[in-house]
Formats: C-alpha cells, structure tokens, sequence
C-alpha cells in the first residue's frame, strides 16, 4: 500500500500484535511485509461494501494448502487518507501461517 494514502498518524490494529501499531512508518513497515506474504499468491477480494468514508473487503487466499478468508476494514478521513485499518483473519490455523511468513520480513 503506497504511504501516500495514510495520514500521518495512521493507526493500524493487525490480527497478530496485540497492541495498535501507529504511525505511517510503522504501518508501512507492516504492510509490506503482509504484501510480501500475499505477493504471490492467489489473493483476491470477493466482497466489498463501502461507506462514505469506510470499507469493509473481504478477501480469500491459499497459503501452504490452506484457505484463508479475511476482512480488510479501512476508515479515511475528508483529505481520502487512511486514518484507520484493521485486519481480520480466519481460521486460526491460518493466521499462525501467516504470522510466520510476516516475521521473516519485518
């Protein structure tokens, strides 16, 4: 995701860290590593509903021979900025595969 599209105090709720991770540089630093997870593979987004200054996507991928579905939930503000994301991943089986990958790049 290009930094450009996130304020500056943009806050991001992963379903890995317990804490909210903030800030457009630690962001970005989470957000590559999960496009290098999803880079290549056959991610794709199969639903979408969308607010005025909201959306909820909900997307399906295969990792390891396992399915993954998932919910991007994004908030932005007048100026079409991030000012919020948070992820959501199913099944639990799922999101340890995926934490494996991310850790290998952050």
């Amino acid at each position: 995701m290009d930094p450009e599209m996130m304020t500056e105090e943009v806050v991001f709720y992963s379903p890995y860290v317990y804490t909210p991770i903030k800030g457009k540089k630690n962001v970005s630093r989470y957000l590559e590593a999960a496009g290098m997870v999803f880079l290549n593979s056959d991610f794709r987004y199969i639903e979408e509903i969308i607010g005025d200054n909201q959306a909820c996507l909900v997307f399906e991928v295969t990792i390891n021979d396992l399915y993954v579905n998932g919910v991007d939930f994004l908030i932005w503000n007048d100026q079409q900025k991030l000012t919020e994301i948070r992820v959501f991943i199913r099944p639990f089986e799922a999101l340890n595969a995926i934490k494996e990958f991310m850790v290998k790049h952050l």
